[in-house]
This record gives C-alpha cells, sequence and structure tokens, in this order.
C-alpha cells in the first residue's frame, strides 16, 4: 500500500475523488497522524501541534477491515456497518482476522517475532503491564498515552505472555485500563521525579517476581516521561468540551492543541478547546473541509478540573 501525506497542493483529480475512509490516529516514528484508506494508498494527516485540522464526514460509519504482519490493512469483504458511538470500527469477523487483536487477546500461540515486557504509567496508582512486538518501537506506548513506561525485557511471545500473565497475577500491575480513567488522572499529574521514582521502584519488584523467568531482562533500560512531550507539563485544560459522539454527517475545524495516544484537544474559535477521542473517527467518510468550516454534527459534555481544598470547609 502507497503512503501519502495530505498536501492541499496536490493537483486536482481528473475523475470524480475516491473514497476516503478513516481509519483512525496512529503513530509513525513517534509523530502522531490521522490516517485513510484512498484507491490504493493509506494517506496520512500530521498532527503536530499548532497544525490546522478541518474535516468533515458523511454517511453511514463503516468497518476499517483487518491488518497483519507483512500485508498491512485488508479491507472489510462485507463493507459492514459500524455502531456510531463504538470505539473500535471493526465488524466481529474482522476482529478476528485482525492479528493485533488475536494477540491482544491471547489467541495466537506464537508468531515468530520478538516482543518487549514493558511497565506504563498513567498516574500515582495506575500502573499497567503490556507487551509489544520489538519491530513496533514505541508506537504501542504512544497509542496508549502512557504517560511514563519502561522496557523491562524481551523474548518470544510465549515467554513475553507468561511473564505479563504473572505480573498482573501478582497484583503489581494491571493488564488495562479505561480510557475513561486516563483522561481524568491529566489533571492530576506529578512532577516527573514522582513519575521516575513510581517506575523504577515498579521495575526492580517486577523482575525479582520473574526472576525465574526465561526472558532477557532489561534491569537498566531508560525510563521516558512523556508530560511535555503530550503537551500536559501543566496538566489538562481547567475547562474543556469532551467530544461523546459524532452525527452521521458533520464538520471538525480548529487548531491541533495536543496529541495524547488516540486523544487530539483542538482549539476551535473562543471557547473552551475539544477533547476529540480519534476512534469515533475511525470508520467514517472523509473530506477536507475549507477556510470557513465550522464544528457541526459533534455532541460534547463539559468537564471540568475538580476542586481541591487545602483546609477542611466549616459547612
Amino acid at each position: 500500500m502507497v503512503l501519502v501525506a495530505d498536501d492541499s497542493t496536490s493537483a486536482p483529480a481528473q475523475e470524480p475523488a475516491a473514497d476516503r475512509l478513516c481509519t483512525g490516529l496512529s503513530w509513525f516514528e513517534e509523530r502522531p497522524a490521522l490516517t485513510a484508506v484512498e484507491g490504493g494508498d493509506l494517506r496520512l494527516k500530521a498532527l503536530i501541534p499548532g497544525a490546522r485540522l478541518a474535516l468533515s464526514w458523511s454517511g453511514r460509519r463503516r468497518c476499517i477491515g483487518w491488518t497483519a504482519p507483512g500485508t498491512g490493512r485488508t479491507a472489510c469483504a462485507e463493507n459492514a456497518e459500524i455502531d456510531a458511538g463504538a470505539t473500535l470500527a471493526q465488524c466481529p469477523l474482522c476482529q478476528s482476522r485482525d492479528h493485533g487483536l488475536a494477540v491482544a487477546r491471547d489467541r495466537v500461540t506464537d508468531d515468530g517475532r520478538s516482543y518487549q515486557l514493558y511497565l506504563a504509567w498513567f498516574a500515582p496508582g495506575m500502573l499497567k503491564v503490556g507487551i509489544t512486538a520489538v519491530q513496533r518501537g514505541v508506537a504501542r506506548l504512544l497509542e496508549q498515552g502512557a504517560i511514563g513506561y519502561t522496557v523491562i525485557a524481551t523474548g518470544s511471545l510465549p515467554a513475553i505472555r507468561r511473564a505479563e500473565l504473572t505480573l498482573s497475577a501478582s497484583g503489581l500491575a494491571k493488564e488495562r485500563f479505561r480510557s475513561r480513567a486516563k483522561v481524568e488522572a491529566w489533571w492530576g499529574l506529578p512532577e516527573t521525579a514522582g513519575l521516575n521514582s513510581a517506575l523504577a521502584e515498579a521495575r526492580g519488584k517486577a523482575l525479582r517476581i520473574l526472576a525465574e523467568h526465561t526472558i532477557e531482562a532489561i534491569p537498566d533500560g531508560p525510563i521516558t516521561d512523556n508530560t511535555e512531550f503530550f503537551g500536559l507539563g501543566d496538566g489538562a485544560p481547567a475547562t474543556y468540551r469532551e467530544v461523546e459522539a459524532l452525527d452521521e454527517d458533520g464538520t471538525l475545524a480548529g487548531e491541533v492543541r495536543a496529541v495524547i495516544g488516540k486523544h487530539i484537544f483542538v482549539a476551535v474559535g473562543d471557547g473552551a478547546p475539544l477533547l476529540l477521542d480519534s476512534r469515533l473517527l475511525a470508520g467514517r467518510h472523509t473530506a477536507a473541509a475549507g477556510e470557513d468550516a465550522a464544528v457541526a454534527g459533534v455532541r460534547t459534555a463539559e468537564r471540568r478540573r475538580p476542586l481541591v481544598y487545602d483546609t477542611p470547609m466549616l459547612f
């Protein structure tokens, strides 16, 4: 499949534009981009802070197909319809064929690739253990919006999976956290020292628990702090509007403020910024919107930073 940058200077097509199906947000070499398939091309729209994001969507939401190592994405044979509120834009058949989902759901015994075992930190008390193929680098960590992380071991899929299950069963770390919990934690992130010490301590405990496992331990690998990288040095905006649903037809236009995992903060007009879970866009038939485009077909709810009282109240 050919990768094509989404460039407004491209020559106009002589034929009607091919259908463009948004497949979601992905990270490429630590840079986020909205992806879409159009004909045989994979089109990328970079989401650099400060860039303008202006797109419209229309029509029924459709399955985005499935992916496998070496072959890339395969279109859904049924062109199945997907519920408007779903955060996974794949029909059951394509889910069953998708290699990444099969690994995540423990349906693949071994695929011959090397895997990494990592600890991802989202907030105090929110430590996750997970695995990702070595060839994917840190993309999986960035897709999850890991505020901090460290890789603690490598090995075959069976060995790394057993290690992951062992750490999860020990209670040291969980295998998953809900997206809502991650987002709410952005208001209360501690200083860098707290993140580093939490991960260093957890790594030491994890490797002691895994001492008998047949994995290649990494006892002193780098600890990465993504707080500033994700634009969360001062936490999330005190007030913002979170996108809860998209209508069948709509438009989103504004300036990208930050991209955190699959979430995008977008400044729109003079009001509070929008927070969009890009998974809601996957499966939408999209097109570039004009310079005068406004937000439409977007249902939101206001979010405010919780009040924290330092002294007891007398009422």
